[in-house]
């Protein structure tokens, strides 16, 4: 467990083992042929794919369906590697982080709040700071979460 205050003053707590059956949200950590796969938002800028799931929608399908939307990205696989719960003064909610393994890539035409996928090949952990990705890239939590990202896909390999 990892608990900490965020840059928009928010509580949060990172459990490496699942707290609820059905999170509100997600955020996919995508991997396709030895490099990773972002999504560009429009505003914040380079982060994972991610969002709220839809009513009656486990969270595995709204990986699925989130990662399509953001990237175009499909993956056949989807291994958990943490729930956060943030507590902020608007609302109380987990999200469900998945490694993903990327299996194709189709372009979209229109990629909603996002400018679409970006590929990038090298160490997650140490170009997640740059200023070229959002702010939720670059907290404590994110760091604490690629680390553990990268100690699932170490002891897979």
């Amino acid at each position: 467990m990892f608990i900490y205050t965020d840059t928009l003053g928010n509580k949060v707590t990172i459990y490496f083992e699942k707290q609820q059956k059905n999170p509100d949200d997600v955020l996919i950590i995508p991997k396709i042929d030895g490099s990773w796969l972002f999504t560009e938002h429009k505003i914040r800028g380079l982060e994972f794919p991610g969002g709220k799931g839809e009513p009656g929608e486990t969270s595995i399908e709204a990986a699925r369906r989130e990662l399509m939307e953001e990237t175009g990205a499909v993956s056949d696989t989807f291994d958990f590697v943490a729930d956060y719960l943030v507590e902020s003064k608007e609302r109380i909610f987990t999200k469900r982080v998945y490694i993903a393994k990327v299996v194709s890539i189709m372009e979209q035409p229109n990629y909603l709040e996002t400018n679409g996928p970006v590929v990038l090949k090298g160490t997650l952990s140490k170009f997640i700071l740059q200023p070229a990705f959002s702010f939720f890239m670059r907290d404590a939590g994110m760091v604490q979460i690629v680390k553990q990202a990268e100690q699932i896909l170490d002891d897979k390999n």
